[in-house]
Parts: structure tokens; C-alpha cells; sequence
């Protein structure tokens, strides 16, 4: 990946090195997630484009889109309302003359639901995000789901950090969504949402391919996009995301017969050589609470598909 630390520079010059401002309630911007998400963005080939970022956090990516890969224009928001600001205070930071191409969407914005975000999707080319794929382990009916299944919450999970809602969705607002029962509920609102606005526009997404690259292929295809896998790798299990929700899948799958078919993908080793499912995964941890367990990270792009009879949110 080409390298990203100075501004307006890359590679072997001597300016030094710019830390991006990065508080408790931010997302990581140093994250694994952040590094396969921007090679991802790179591979995309945005040069020249205009970008919307759901969810900009630090703004790091906004930097970097604006930066190394060379979009026109950049919008975004975020359901913080205090991260517009931070996004800016960094963009100026690490690509200072480029920073006027950043146009962020103050306030707080659930996915792109307020007309000035839907007005910015509208005039964009690329819409880009990294959105939660867990629901709210104190969420009324995903802990009735958990209690049915007998998958018991893991110890602290329902401590709330400062970047909890980088991490965990409320499920069942999303629960009208097919694909909720898998985690991608707000995801899959995303995806009808910018098919409704911007039905020429693609779509880059960075998940974590727990429930397997195949389903999230499908949930592309079900909502009038082509998927294509742009990079991918694997990284440990974020300490603090719970996946009983995962074990709570397998469990209601068990003596059905579909429990062949599917069973979420973890790994045992930083080379994914040893294949878990989450049943397998969370009892090494209960075993040991230091033991470390991995899952992909992957980078998917959408192209709209050609057939207009698309299930999309007006």
C-alpha cells in the first residue's frame, strides 16, 4: 500500500511524521480495519472521483482518499456529531492543500438520512463505509435471541466504551432488513438507501467476513449490486466486540441440516490456516481468556447491476 504518514508527501520524505487526533470516542484510526480498508480504497481506483464516506470518524480516510488516491471531492458524515469537526481538524493536518475538497455533513447523521446528506450522495460517484456488523449486546430482543440460544454474552461486553457505536448497530431497528438475522442489517439499509439516491454510484464497503465472504456476496446481489472482492486479510478479533451474537447463529442452525451449509469463519493462527466456527472460537476463549482468535477483514465493491427491479428504500 502506498504509504500514508506525511502530509502532501509520500514515500522517503524527511517532513515529519503527522499523528492523526484520535480521542476514546473515535474509532482507531491505526486499526488493522483501517489499513485493509484503504488498500481496499486504493485498488478502487477513485482518481478523479467524487466520494462519500458514511461514517468519516477521524477523517483519516478521507486524507487518504484525498491524498494517495486522488478523489476530486470528498463528502461525509457520521452518527457522532462531534467527529465533522475532528474529520476537519485532521484533513487539514495531513493533506493541508488539499483539504478543500472536503465537504463534511454536520451533525448527526444516521447512514445518510438527512437531506443534505442525501443531496451530497446524489452528486457523488463512489460511496465508501465501514459500518457495524454486531448488534447492541443490551438490545431487547438480540439478548432474546442470545437467552434462546443459550449463548451467554461474554464478561464485559456490556460495557459501554467510548467507540461503542463504532463497533455495535441497534439490530432491531433493523430488523425489516433480510440480512439483520446475519448481522448486516444496517449495511443492507445502506446498500437499498444509495440505490434509491444514487443508482449509477458504486459502493465500497470494508466487513469482517465472520459470516463468510459467500453471504456477504449475497447480500450485494439481493440488492441490485455486482460484488467484487478488492483486498482482504486477516486480523485478530477485536477485544472489544462481542460474538456471542455469531454463537447465538450457529446455535439456531444446529440439527436443521443448514448447519452444513453454513457456519461462521474465524481462525485459530494470524495465517487463517486453522479454520474455527464461533462455537469453536468462544470456547478457546472461555478456555482462556488470553487466547487469541482471528476472522478476514475484506474490501468489497458493488457496481450497480443492470436489472432496474432493485429492492431499494425511497
Amino acid at each position: 500500500m502506498t504509504d500514508f504518514k506525511t502530509p502532501e508527501t509520500v514515500g522517503d520524505s524527511e517532513e515529519p511524521v503527522v499523528t492523526p487526533h484520535a480521542p476514546e470516542f473515535a474509532f482507531d484510526p491505526t486499526d488493522p480495519w483501517t489499513e485493509t480498508f484503504q488498500r481496499g480504497l486504493e485498488i478502487a481506483g477513485l482518481g478523479g472521483k467524487r466520494v462519500y464516506e458514511v461514517g468519516i470518524g477521524t477523517g483519516i480516510n478521507v486524507a487518504f482518499m484525498l491524498q494517495i488516491c486522488e478523489a476530486a471531492l470528498v463528502s461525509g458524515s457520521d452518527l457522532d456529531p462531534r467527529l465533522a469537526g475532528l474529520a476537519e481538524r485532521n484533513v487539514r493536518d495531513l493533506a493541508p492543500r488539499r483539504a478543500d475538497r472536503f465537504h463534511p455533513v454536520e451533525g448527526a447523521v444516521s447512514l445518510i438520512d438527512t437531506p443534505e446528506a442525501r443531496a451530497q450522495v446524489g452528486r457523488s460517484d463512489v460511496i465508501v463505509g465501514c459500518l457495524p456488523q454486531v448488534g447492541e449486546p443490551d438490545d431487547v430482543r438480540l439478548r432474546a435471541f442470545r437467552t434462546a440460544q443459550k449463548a451467554k454474552l461474554a464478561k464485559g461486553a456490556d460495557t459501554r466504551d467510548e467507540d461503542h457505536i463504532a463497533h455495535y448497530y441497534p439490530w432491531a431497528e433493523f430488523d425489516s432488513y433480510p440480512f439483520n438475522s446475519v448481522g448486516l442489517g444496517l449495511n443492507e439499509a445502506l446498500l437499498r438507501r444509495t440505490r434509491a439516491t444514487a443508482p449509477a454510484a458504486d459502493v465500497v464497503l470494508n466487513f469482517g467476513a465472520r459470516v463468510g465472504s459467500a453471504v456477504l456476496f449475497e447480500l450485494f446481489e439481493a440488492n441490485g449490486y455486482v460484488p467484487e472482492k478488492l483486498h482482504s486479510q486477516i486480523v485478530l478479533q477485536h477485544a472489544g466486540t462481542d460474538i456471542s451474537f455469531f454463537v447465538a447463529l450457529e446455535n439456531a442452525l444446529a440439527q436443521t441440516g443448514l448447519e452444513r451449509e453454513f457456519t461462521c469463519e474465524f481462525y485459530g493462527d494470524p495465517e487463517g490456516a486453522t479454520r474455527l466456527s464461533a462455537t469453536e472460537a468462544q470456547a478457546l476463549v472461555d478456555t482462556d481468556s488470553a487466547a487469541e482468535i482471528y476472522h478476514e477483514v475484506c474490501v468489497i465493491r458493488g457496481r450497480p447491476a443492470l436489472s432496474e427491479n432493485d429492492p431499494s428504500d425511497s
